[in-house]
């Protein structure tokens, strides 16, 4: 688990360090080790060796002293450009010093442009100490060359701890900035390197430590991003003697005339993540539709009204299989109107077991959120930007604007655990602490790839996953998906049920 840091919080934390025994000057020296260290790890099998270490006068330059010194002791043909002149920050100073008896070369930009120049175009590397944290405001007229000419260059960049133009807190993205091949995020990540549309722009993202102990970062962030082994110590162990009543039964409340496609997707989903028995309740004008793949579930016929959709009358049936299931999930295709509406509130009103609340179920509570906080059970709900919208009464700018708060004021109105999805879902089970999702790619984005997320969230619920664990593996496995899918066939190409058949081979990973 990554923490996504604030500026204040940084400093927060090295000044503890600091208070500790660790000094300023020795976080320089760590962050400067571990950076070169990962900039070997990419470049020592290979035969780039020309390095330009651009340097700022601030302790961002003084880290790329280190690396300059760590990476020309290994035998790299290293250069330090001095951007903004000598530096200043006392331990840059101290940093700087202890090159004099190296055969480093270094250049002034302000009074060797040309000099400089030739060397930026020439370098195999680029290392970006010019600003990190430290940038403000805007580039002005000399910045904005520095950067465009590193940008043009054919150098692989690497920036460390932050692109040189982006600011630490904000994910608002100036003019003019590197955009570097990579980024060393330097303790934790911060929110430009998480959210977009400064992480777009950012390259590849490794998080660096600089050995400051758990005891003091542990004190610090409120978001977080997950790695694969964060997920699957989250996995229950799958006993030998095993059976299926011990995977739980999923009930799935989906599907229309119009959209059966949905209820398939969904089904498909949860069995093929591991459910012990997944029945689907849908209206019976859909029956030829839904049967026609996922042999493995059992179905519930629902009536239907008028436009093919469930109608309120089928909740006598749906109660005795809310008495039988593990979880339940609601909403996917089900249509918008009073029928939905009923059977949701019905679902809320009724169900012991966790419920998953997905596309039309939350549609039809637009202006009545606040009725999910009347659930005797645990809530789920999954809105991509446009529910979350109307759920709020907002726009969806206001939503991708700032999508923590939102999904913040989506858990204060509901009570619920919160998914939101799309680019960087956000999870939060308590409004305090949020999960930020970073893998997945844009295959994802095509029809049907909610419902199999929200039929795999449903599984998982099953398998006896807490709500927040089920919120965020799910997440995960369905971003993994979307990549593992697109590798083998293209991002354009890919399809939901492509990603509900690749579940089955993914979960191998995590499985005990």
């Amino acid at each position: 688990m990554t923490d996504i840091l604030t500026l204040s919080e940084i400093k927060a934390i090295e000044n503890e360090a600091n208070d500790s025994g660790m000094s300023y000057l020795r976080m320089m020296e760590n962050a400067g080790v571990a950076c070169a260290k990962a900039i070997r790890q990419e470049f020592d099998e290979s035969l780039k060796r020309k390095v330009l270490v651009a340097c700022g006068k601030g302790k961002n330059g003084g880290d790329g002293f280190v690396i300059a010194r760590k990476l020309y002791e290994n035998g790299y043909d290293v250069t330090v450009l001095l951007c903004l002149g000598f530096p200043k920050a006392e331990d840059a100073v101290e940093m700087f010093s202890r090159l004099d008896n190296l055969n480093i070369p270094v250049i002034e930009y302000l009074t060797e442009s040309e000099r400089a120049k030739e060397r930026i175009e020439k370098s195999d590397i680029i290392v970006d100490c010019i600003f990190g944290t430290g940038f403000s405001g805007e580039a002005d007229e000399f910045l904005a060359e520095l950067f465009s000419l590193i940008n043009a260059s054919k150098a692989y960049t690497v920036s460390v701890d932050l692109p040189s133009g982006f600011y630490t807190d904000s994910s608002c993205l100036c003019p003019d900035t590197v955009m570097p091949d990579m980024t060393l995020s330097v303790i934790g990540l911060k929110r430009s390197l998480v959210y977009p549309p400064s992480a777009l722009r950012a390259g590849k993202v490794k998080c660096v430590g600089i050995g400051i102990s758990e005891r003091i970062l542990c004190k610090y962030g409120s978001e977080y991003t997950l790695t694969a082994a964060d997920i699957k110590k989250r996995f229950p162990e799958r006993l030998e003697d095993s059976n299926k009543g011990d995977f739980g039964k999923a009930l799935l409340i989906a599907g229309s005339y119009e959209m059966p496609g949905a209820a398939l997707l969904a089904s498909k989903a949860c069995v093929n993540s591991g459910a012990g028995l997944v029945r689907l309740a849908f209206p019976d004008k859909a029956y030829a539709a839904v049967t026609a793949d996922c042999p493995e579930k059992v179905l519930l016929p629902l009536p239907s009204n008028e436009r093919g959709q469930a109608a309120a009358s089928g909740v006598n049936e749906l109660y005795c299989c809310l008495e039988q299931c593990s979880a339940v999930l609601v909403g996917c295709g089900m249509g918008q109107g009073n029928d939905t509406r009923s059977i949701t509130e019905f679902v809320l009103d009724s169900s012991e077991v966790p419920v998953v609340l997905d596309a039309d179920a939350l549609n039809s509570l637009k202006g009545r959120a606040d009725y999910i906080k009347k659930a005797k059970a645990p809530v789920i709900i999954t809105p991509h930007p446009g529910e979350a919208a109307r759920l709020l009464g907002k726009e969806v700018s206001e939503i991708e604007k700032d999508r923590i708060a939102s999904a913040k004021e989506l858990h204060a109105l509901t009570g619920a655990t919160v998914l939101l999805k799309g680019f960087r879902t956000v999870v939060t089970d308590d409004g305090e602490l949020f999960y930020i999702n970073t893998v997945g790619n844009s295959a994802l984005a095509t029809a049907g790839s909610g419902d199999v997320l929200a039929g795999l969230l449903a599984s998982l619920l099953c398998q006896g996953f807490s709500p927040l664990d089920a919120a965020v593996c799910a997440a995960y496995l369905h971003g993994i998906s979307g990549e593992s899918v697109s590798a083998k066939l293209s991002k354009s190409g890919a399809c939901a049920s492509d990603f509900a058949n690749e579940l089955k081979y993914i979960l191998k990973r995590f499985e005990k």
